[in-house]
């Protein structure tokens, strides 16, 4: 009788001793650039599984990707290592779960995806269309020791990104692209989390600041380094520049103007060019930026192909209308708007895709190191290319890389590029991002 008792106690069966499905997710509670493993256990040998991972992004929409996979002899499926057969990826990738991760059909994605904070992601496997067991898992962006302070002074607008703890770190200026409006705030938290004060800073498209990216003034890119520097939060005199698209056009040109300012440079999918402003009036080219009032010499554009007649939801490639106008261009028109980059006195780690749809990045990063090598290129710079990644190749790992059409104004720019192998650029580019700023700038000196 009491055997009876204690079997009832435990759930009625003769089997409630062992263990029943689970999932396991780790570290928790890491950074988001540290890999985690995800773990499903307890099932039958020989079993057909669903691992799926769902999270919100900053609009609360959610967000889902799934991996099919057999269990081993054991019961047991490591994400890590077991290949997926089907879901929203195939083969082995233990990232798989977290780049794969998209919307809804008709839903539209943030840009940026996710604001400062942490990333929490419901896993779960399910066995013969049930969920059998879940688990969450908790990735950090931004340290929670760490500051955020609003800057609107010195004429400057941004956010600045404080590491946890006392003392002072290296500088980094962070430059948004033609998205405008503040920089990527989890893109600026975990960089700050790795040891830096990150200054993102707004040039243009929030009050107080131009409303588009036209004619936006060097003085102003190259004040908001001289601030930052002055920092009592920052050590040495130099600071590092990390711009994405048309910020690192933006943080070139300021490198380049001021060379003594800067001691690393960071330039994802960037231009040798200066291209023109963008949301002008129409039929009208103005520079992006000026020095002294007066425009910098500036390449003019050429109309994307389909872009008169694309469809409200029709993702045009806009990278063949700069491919033309450089094509078409005469050699003084090109000399005129390069880019002077041998004027720079740092290293400078470039970052492309060769599936960039939005402009042809590869080409621009190759021109701009070329011009750098042949001056001699004494610090150390260097190109990290990525055939078929697209052109969101800079920012945070591990979040979905299946948003390739970005809307931007009337029309929709196709950002190009297998999500995969863009997601594998991200990393990789965020891990040299960090490693080139922990050389040029270590802790306590400039």
């Amino acid at each position: 009788m009491a055997c009876v008792v204690a079997l009832l106690a435990a759930g009625c069966s003769a089997h409630a001793t062992e263990a029943g499905p689970e999932i396991t997710a780790g570290p928790d509670g890491v950074s988001i650039s540290i890999p985690v493993q995800v773990t499903v256990g307890g099932m039958p040998a020989g079993d057909q599984v669903r691992v799926w991972a769902r999270t919100y992004d900053r609009r609360g929409q959610l967000w889902e990707s799934s991996g099919e996979f057999v269990t081993d002899g054991v019961g047991r499926v490591d994400v890590s290592t077991a290949p997926s057969t089907g879901g929203t990826y195939t083969g082995v990738d233990p990232h798989g779960l977290f780049w794969s991760m998209r919307l809804p059909e008709n839903e539209q994605a943030p840009y940026p995806l996710m604001d400062a904070d942490d990333v929490v992601v419901l896993l779960g496997v399910d066995r013969a269309g049930t969920t059998v067991a879940r688990t969450t898992l908790r990735r950090v962006v931004r340290e929670p020791a760490g500051q955020v302070l609003p800057i609107a002074e010195a004429g400057l607008v941004g956010d600045l990104y404080l590491p946890p703890g006392a003392g002072m770190w290296p500088g980094v200026l962070l430059l948004g692209g033609a998205e405008g409006g503040r920089p990527d705030p989890a893109y600026a938290a975990l960089l700050a989390s790795q040891g830096y004060v990150v200054f993102g800073l707004a040039y243009f498209g929030v009050p107080g600041l131009p409303t588009t990216l036209a004619r936006i003034p060097l003085e102003y890119g190259l004040s908001a380094a001289r601030w930052l520097a002055e920092r009592p939060e920052v050590s040495g005199d130099r600071i590092g520049v990390v711009g994405t698209a048309k910020g690192a056009e933006y943080g070139l040109v300021l490198a380049s103007t001021e060379p003594s300012r800067f001691a690393a440079v960071v330039a994802h999918v960037p231009s040798d060019l200066v291209w023109p402003g963008l949301g002008g009036p129409a039929g009208t080219q103005t520079s992006s930026w000026t020095r002294g009032g007066a425009d910098v010499p500036f390449l003019r554009s050429l109309p994307a192909r389909g872009a008169s007649s694309a469809a409200p939801n029709q993702a045009i490639r806009s990278a063949d209308a700069y491919e033309r106008a450089v094509a078409t261009a005469s050699r003084w028109r090109l000399a005129v708007a390069r880019i002077p980059v041998e004027q720079i006195t740092a290293p400078v780690l470039f970052t492309s895709g060769d599936a960039d749809g939005m402009w042809p990045s590869t080409a621009q990063a190759q021109r701009a190191l070329e011009t750098i090598t042949e001056a001699g290129n004494p610090y150390g710079s260097a190109l990290l290319d990525f055939p078929g990644a697209g052109h969101l190749v800079g920012g945070v790992p591990d979040l979905p890389t299946t948003r390739t059409a970005i809307p931007y104004g009337p029309v929709t720019i196709e950002s190009g590029g297998d999500p995969a192998t863009t997601a594998a650029a991200v990393r990789n580019t965020f891990s040299a991002t960090v490693e080139l700023l922990r050389k040029a700038m270590p802790r306590g000196r400039g």
